[in-house]
C-alpha cells in the first residue's frame, strides 16, 4: 500500500511539472506575436519515440484522429514528419512555433527566414545536443560546432576533391555493372530480354555501400559476396564474403550497413551495457546490436591502422577520404602546425561519412528508379540525352571518362534534384538560438526568439510550395530544373544574383530562390559530400538508363497505385525511407 501510494505520488509531481512547464513556455511564446500551437510531447521523448516506431499507431493518429489533430501530433514528431506534408504551414504560415512541456521549437518553412538561419552560423549555431547519437565512434564534423568544427572542416573538406570524386565516378560504374548482372541472375523471372528487381532497399543500400567503402576507406567491395572455404587469408578482414572473418559476428559492409540502419537502438544498447562486458554475458536481446558496435569499432580501428602504414607524404597519395585525412595529420605532425585530426576523430568522421555516404543516396536512387518507373515520359528523355551525352565515348561502359561525360549528364542530374526535392532525406534541419536571444525577419517584421528556441527547418515544406516551384510542385518533374527549358518556372530566376545554393552549382540547371531548396542543407555548413553522392547518384543512373528501360513489375492500374501508396508513405528515423519494396521490371533497350 505504501509502495503503491508512493508511487501515485511521484505520478502526481511528474503531471504537475509537466503541466508546470507547458504553461510557463506558453507564456514565454505569447508575447512574440508568432502563430503557435501546444503538443504535449517533445521530439526527444523516449516513450513517443517507442509508440511511434509502431506503424499501427501511425496509422490510428492519421486516420482516426480529425485532421488537424493529426497534423499537430505528426508534425511534432521526426519520424511522421513527412506525412503532415506542407498542411501545418498553410494554416499557420512560414513561421510558427510548437510549446513542448520540454522547450519551444520555431518550425521555418519561408525561403528568406530559411536563408537568414543558414548564413547567420553565430546567431543560429547548430544543435548539436541533438547529435549525440552520431558521436557512437568519436566527434565528428557534423556533432561539433565552434573552433572544434573549423579544426574538423579544415581537414575534411579537402578530402572531398575532384581526384576522389574520379575515384567515386569509376567504382560506382563498376559496382553498378555488378548489380546489373546480380540482378539478372537472381530474378525470378529472367529471360534475355528483361528481369525483374524484387530488393531495390538492401540493393540500392549495398551499391553505395560498397561505393564508399572503395572511394571514402580505401576497401575495394565485390557486389557478390566471396564464397570462402578454408584457404581464407586471415588478414584480409575487409574482404567481403558470405562468412565473417574469425574473431568478429559481421562482416566489415554488414556491420556498417547494420549500425547506419539501426543506429537508434544500437545506440541504446550501447548506453545499457557496460563497454568490456564479455559477450558471453551480454543479455540476448541486445547482443546482436552490441556485436555489431564492437565489430564495426574493431574495424574502423584497424582500417586506420592499415591506412597509416600505406599513407605517403604527398597529395598524390590522397585518393580516398582516410588517406586524405591522414595526409593532412601527417602533415601536420611534420611541420610542426595544426596537428591534425586525432585518430578518434578520424574514426568519428569515418562513421558519419558511412551515415551521410551511403544511406542517403541508397534512399534517394531508391525513390528515383521506381518514380521514373511511374513517369515513362521522363525516363524517355532521360535516356536520349544519355545516349547523347555517351556519343563520343568508348562503346564499353566502365571505360566512360569522368572529367569528359559528367559534365555533359545533364539529366541524370536534374532527376536526382527534383527526386531530392520531394523526397529530401534529410526533412528537417535542426539549428537553435543558442544562450542569447537570436532576431529573424520574417515579412517585413524582426521576431525575437528566446534563448535555448530549437530552430527546425522544415525542408520539406520548403520543397513544395508552389510560391517557390511553381503550380506543379507536387508532381515530378525533372525537366524544371534543366538551363535549356525556357518554359520552366524557375527560369525567372536564371539572371538573378546569389542563387548558388549546396548543390547547385553547375552552370546547366535552373535555381530557386536561395532558401528554397536545402536537401544538403546550406551555408557553411552544407553538406561536405554533396559532390561525392551526385558523382555516384548520375553515373549509376547513367549506367542502368542507357541499357535497360525500368518498369513496374506489376505495370497493372492496381500496380500503380501500390507504388504510389508506398512512395507517399515513408518515414523518417534518420533519413526518409520508403517501408516497402515495389518490385521493378528492367527491359533490355
Amino acid at each position: 500500500m505504501i509502495v503503491y501510494s508512493l508511487f501515485l505520488g511521484l505520478l502526481a509531481l511528474y503531471v504537475v511539472g509537466y503541466i508546470r512547464r507547458l504553461v510557463t513556455y506558453t507564456r514565454l511564446v505569447r508575447p512574440l506575436k508568432l502563430p503557435y500551437v501546444v503538443v504535449p510531447f517533445s521530439d526527444t521523448d523516449l516513450l513517443m519515440i517507442l509508440l511511434y516506431g509502431f506503424r499501427s499507431v501511425r496509422y490510428a493518429i492519421s486516420r482516426w484522429l480529425p485532421g488537424w489533430l493529426a497534423d499537430r501530433l505528426n508534425e511534432a514528431k521526426l519520424i511522421s514528419r513527412w506525412t503532415a506534408k506542407d498542411r501545418m504551414a498553410r494554416r499557420l504560415g512560414g513561421v510558427f512555433l510548437r510549446v513542448t512541456p520540454r522547450g519551444v521549437v520555431c518550425n521555418v518553412s519561408d525561403a528568406s527566414v530559411a536563408f537568414q538561419i543558414f548564413s547567420n552560423r553565430g546567431e543560429f549555431p547548430k544543435s548539436t545536443h541533438q547529435y549525440g547519437l552520431l558521436e557512437l565512434y568519436g566527434p565528428n564534423v557534423v556533432t561539433v560546432e565552434g573552433r572544434e568544427w573549423q579544426h574538423h572542416r579544415r581537414h575534411t573538406a579537402t578530402t572531398f576533391n575532384e581526384k576522389n570524386n574520379a575515384l567515386v565516378w569509376k567504382e560506382a560504374i563498376h559496382q553498378t555493372i555488378q548489380m546489373l548482372e546480380h540482378w539478372q541472375e537472381k530474378s525470378p523471372a529472367n529471360t534475355k530480354q528483361s528481369f525483374v528487381v524484387e530488393r531495390t532497399r538492401e540493393d540500392g543500400l549495398k551499391l553505395t555501400l560498397n561505393i564508399l567503402s572503395r572511394a571514402g576507406f580505401g576497401v575495394p567491395i565485390p557486389f557478390k559476396p566471396v564464397q570462402h572455404g578454408r584457404d581464407r587469408d586471415p588478414e584480409n578482414i575487409f574482404e567481403d564474403s558470405t562468412t565473417p572473418p574469425a574473431g568478429f559476428d559481421f562482416t566489415f559492409s554488414t556491420a556498417i550497413a547494420y549500425v547506419s540502419t539501426k543506429i537508434v537502438t544500437v545506440l541504446l544498447a550501447y548506453k545499457m551495457i557496460p563497454r568490456q562486458l564479455p559477450r558471453q554475458l551480454v543479455p540476448s536481446f541486445v547482443r546482436e546490436k552490441i556485436a555489431a558496435y564492437r565489430d564495426l569499432d574493431t574495424y574502423l580501428h584497424k582500417l586506420v591502422t592499415r591506412a597509416k602504414a600505406g599513407v605517403e607524404y604527398s597529395d598524390d597519395s590522397a585518393g580516398n577520404l582516410v588517406d586524405g585525412m591522414l595526409l593532412s595529420q601527417k602533415r601536420g605532425d611534420q611541420d610542426g602546425g595544426d596537428q591534425g585530426l586525432t585518430d578518434l576523430e578520424i574514426m568519428g568522421n569515418m562513421f558519419i561519412f558511412a551515415i551521410a555516404g551511403h544511406e542517403t543516396t541508397a534512399t534517394t536512387f531508391r525513390y528515383a528508379i521506381l518514380l521514373l518507373a511511374l513517369h515513362p515520359d521522363v525516363q524517355d528523355w532521360l535516356y536520349a540525352d544519355v545516349v547523347e551525352a555517351t556519343r563520343d565515348e568508348p562503346s564499353e561502359i566502365s571505360a566512360w571518362d569522368y572529367e569528359r561525360l559528367f559534365p555533359k549528364l545533364v539529366t541524370p542530374l536534374c532527376v536526382m534534384l527534383e527526386t531530392l526535392r520531394l523526397y529530401p532525406p534529410v526533412v528537417t534541419i535542426p539549428k537553435w538560438t543558442g544562450y542569447s536571444p537570436s532576431t529573424i525577419t520574417y515579412r517585413g517584421e524582426d521576431y525575437i526568439l528566446p534563448a535555448k528556441t530549437n530552430v527546425n527547418v522544415n525542408v520539406n515544406v520548403l520543397h513544395l510550395s508552389e510560391e517557390y516551384w511553381g503550380p506543379d510542385a507536387r508532381q515530378f518533374n525533372p525537366q524544371r530544373w534543366d538551363i535549356n527549358n525556357k518554359e520552366s518556372f524557375l527560369a525567372k530566376n536564371v539572371d538573378t544574383p546569389g542563387l548558388v545554393a549546396a548543390g547547385l552549382e553547375f552552370p546547366t540547371i535552373h535555381r530557386p530562390v536561395r532558401g528554397a531548396y536545402a536537401p544538403f542543407s546550406d551555408g557553411v555548413r552544407a553538406c561536405l559530400g554533396k559532390k561525392f553522392a551526385q558523382v555516384e547518384f548520375v553515373a549509376a543512373l547513367a549506367v542502368i538508363v542507357k541499357q535497360y528501360r525500368i518498369e513496374l513489375s506489376d505495370n497493372s492500374d492496381e500496380g500503380r497505385r501500390n507504388a504510389e501508396r508506398v512512395l507517399e508513405g515513408g518515414i523518417s528515423v534518420l533519413t526518409l525511407g520508403m517501408e516497402e519494396n515495389v518490385p521493378l521490371r528492367l527491359c533490355r533497350r
